[in-house]
């Protein structure tokens, strides 16, 4: 397990043990070559990453953003129920987006930003964009053998903004809510949970990330249920992503992915 802060047998300066390099001296980290821990995938500091996941929860950071902006929302006069969700959501995930990048710029600038300077990232990111539509359609296809596909109530909320507001559905669905999730479960949970073991952190955070999609609606728990191999599957492929190119390929993934998806909902209404 790779938590505690190690000192530096060079400058004696504390650091963390995930760190190629000490951060003052400069000086080689042994406990770096023994783990061989990617530094594309766990590069912030594991209070850092903690932090983020927090932030970005569904069922924590997310929660409470949200209710503090229905607050406020309750008070527009108007009674466009769309109009109040779709704001809501808008602020939510900006909000949420300006704290989770603010965690790794104040922390580790020069080192987050540095993932995103390779453009073959972006190149893989696209691949596993590919991946991911021709998987979701391998799953589709498969599971209607046995049942007829109808839409979760995550995806109808997700049909329903596209349709209503279409320009806002493409900038917080397809760009800003994918940013948000990777920074979240890749970033934060992943890079934690990878400091303990590689497979412990690659299955929980699938089935945390497939849940998070996951309505524990008593009505419609069978549509639910037969959406959940698609989310766990999308859960692998992205985190397969962050472990073998970083966050940009993931991103670029999950964006690409979801910006296919919207498009498709908006041509075909």
């Amino acid at each position: 397990m790779l938590f505690k802060d190690i000192k530096c047998p060079n400058c004696e300066t504390y650091h963390d043990p995930t760190l190629q390099k000490c951060p003052e001296c400069h000086n080689s980290n042994e406990l770096y070559k023994l783990n061989r821990v990617p530094k594309r995938a766990v590069f912030l500091h594991p209070i850092c990453q903690i932090a983020m996941f927090i932030i970005g929860f569904a069922y924590a950071g997310m929660l409470f953003t949200e209710f503090f902006y229905a607050f406020f929302i309750r008070m527009i006069d108007s009674s466009d129920a769309q109009f109040k969700s779709t704001l809501l959501l808008t602020l939510t995930y900006v909000t949420m987006l300006i704290a989770l990048l603010a965690v790794p710029l104040l922390s580790r600038r020069k080192l987050f930003l540095s993932k995103f300077n390779n453009g073959i990232d972006y190149i893989y990111g696209l691949a596993f964009a590919i991946t991911l539509m021709a998987a979701g359609v391998l799953i589709n296809a498969l599971t209607s053998i046995w049942h007829t596909p109808a839409d979760n109530i995550n995806q109808q909320g997700v049909e329903s903004i596209a349709k209503s507001y279409p320009l806002i559905g493409i900038f917080i669905m397809g760009i800003v809510g994918p940013i948000c999730e990777e920074l979240t479960y890749r970033v934060g949970l992943y890079s934690f949970l990878r400091r303990i073991n590689k497979y412990l952190a690659l299955i929980l955070t699938m089935v945390i990330f497939a849940m998070i999609h996951f309505t524990f609606d008593a009505e419609n728990i069978v549509e639910e249920l037969w959406s959940l191999p698609s989310y766990l599957v999308s859960g692998l492929l992205l985190t397969l992503a962050y472990e073998l190119r970083g966050p940009a390929c993931s991103i670029t993934a999950h964006a690409c992915y979801n910006l296919i998806a919207i498009i498709m909902i908006m041509v075909a209404r």
